[in-house]
């Protein structure tokens, strides 16, 4: 059976609304899935990453949702990159640090165009779905890059990819 990661970053003794939205989020998305993935001989799984240091950095990654399957030969990636989402930071009243200072949310619009922080179950079904596609097609078929999970889509190179493909 194929696995497909998708792992959630936060950070020790910090706990905002849209982390804990995001994270209930994608454990209800894992419960209802997982059984519609099985037919498919994948297998999902959740992974739930604690950075130890309250640094900007890994405040920057807190809440980040990564995508990943070693037997598909997918690295792990932000799933903001598998989508083509641009990732914006924006203010949020939850977002505090154990000190009591204030720090920024990753944010992005969704299908809809709307900004949110708590990330939408639509984006963890479009990242599974496009490394799912990939395992029941054996990885990219090397003529469309458009569906390679692992984002060698940016056509405008005119270079070929590893999977022998244009991009």
């Amino acid at each position: 059976m194929k696995e497909i990661v998708l792992s959630h970053y936060t950070v020790k003794d910090i706990a905002p609304a849209p982390w804990n939205e995001t994270w209930d989020t994608l454990v209800a998305y894992a419960e209802r899935m997982a059984p519609k993935l099985a037919p498919m001989d994948i297998k999902l799984k959740l992974c739930k990453v604690i950075l130890d240091d309250i640094t900007e950095d890994n405040l920057m990654m807190g809440n980040m949702v990564t995508i990943a399957s070693e037997d598909l030969k997918t690295p792990e990636a932000p799933i903001e990159n598998v989508l083509g989402l641009a990732l914006d930071f924006s203010q949020c009243d939850t977002c505090v640090t154990p000190d009591g200072v204030g720090f920024a949310c990753r944010t992005f619009k969704n299908f809809d165009g709307d900004d949110c922080q708590a990330l939408p179950e639509e984006f963890f079904m479009e990242a599974t779905l496009r490394v799912a596609f990939k395992a029941q097609h054996d990885g990219c078929d090397g003529a469309h890059c458009s569906t390679c999970a692992s984002g060698c889509h940016d056509e405008e190179l005119g270079e070929r990819c590893d999977c022998g493909g244009e991009h």
